[in-house]
């Protein structure tokens, strides 16, 4: 008798457990577009993010392919995520994970944080820096990673009142994205977004293109909420739009 009492009061904590916990999953799909003179739009990859929450815990997977379009000629996938926690709407990472396959070739690069802060960087192969500016320890103090970036800028929640800069360093690369001048209507919720080159590039790519400004854009959905739209950006001179595809 007491080992089915012991066994029923084992299930009930069971249960409760599982039923205090608090989970959200969440799959998203944008679509990269590149702009070129005469063409105009064309679409170049496909981006798929999936978020999941388990109390406290946030892990966010990010999936980059070419359209069939680009494969032809550019067979590059990306692929990695973050893990963290999310406490009072606040995103700390603890880990990032990032993968680039193209052909034969494949680089993982690897950050751990600790309070917040980049303190351990894997780049597997290592980058030729040789020929760019240097990236220092100091420059990389407050910054994080591109898709802990990217869950930020596409989360209404987190871009604060368009009155921000979040700083990026992607294992290369050190850039600022500074948020601000927001301009609301009764339907949409825009930003402007100032991107500004730090370090980790060659000289004159700084000197000539240090500061390129766009647009991010929210649109409120059927639940009177903000829901990311769109974002420019710029890459290797070439203007991108990334926009959500309706699910």
């Amino acid at each position: 008798m007491k080992s089915i009492k012991f066994y029923k009061i084992a299930i009930f904590i069971l249960f409760s457990i599982i039923n205090t916990t608090s989970a959200k999953e969440k799959v998203d799909n944008f679509s990269v577009y590149a702009k070129f003179p005469l063409l105009g739009e064309v679409e170049v990859q496909k981006i798929e993010t999936k978020l999941s929450i388990v109390d406290s815990t946030l892990e966010y997977s990010y999936y980059v392919a070419p359209t069939k379009v680009v494969d032809f000629f550019d067979k590059k996938i990306t692929s990695g995520y973050i893990v963290g926690s999310l406490k009072n709407n606040t995103v700390y990472t603890d880990q990032y994970l990032l993968k680039t396959e193209k052909d034969d070739f494949s680089r993982i690069i690897e950050f751990k944080y600790k309070n917040s802060i980049i303190y351990d960087v894997s780049i597997n192969p290592s980058y030729d820096t040789s020929k760019i500016t240097d990236v220092t320890e100091n420059m990389i103090i407050e910054s994080i990673d591109p898709v802990t970036m990217f869950f930020k800028i596409t989360n209404f929640e987190f871009i604060n009142e368009c009155n921000k800069t979040i700083k990026v360093y992607d294992g290369k690369r050190r850039y600022n994205l500074k948020l601000s001048d927001p301009k609301i209507t009764d339907k949409t919720y825009n930003c402007t977004l100032t991107h500004q080159k730090i370090a980790g590039y060659k000289p004159e790519k700084i000197t000539e293109n240090k500061i390129y400004v766009s647009d991010l854009k929210f649109l409120i959905n059927e639940n009177q909420s903000y829901e990311f739209s769109e974002v420019s950006l710029r890459n290797n001179n070439t203007d991108l739009i990334i926009r959500k595809i309706n699910q």
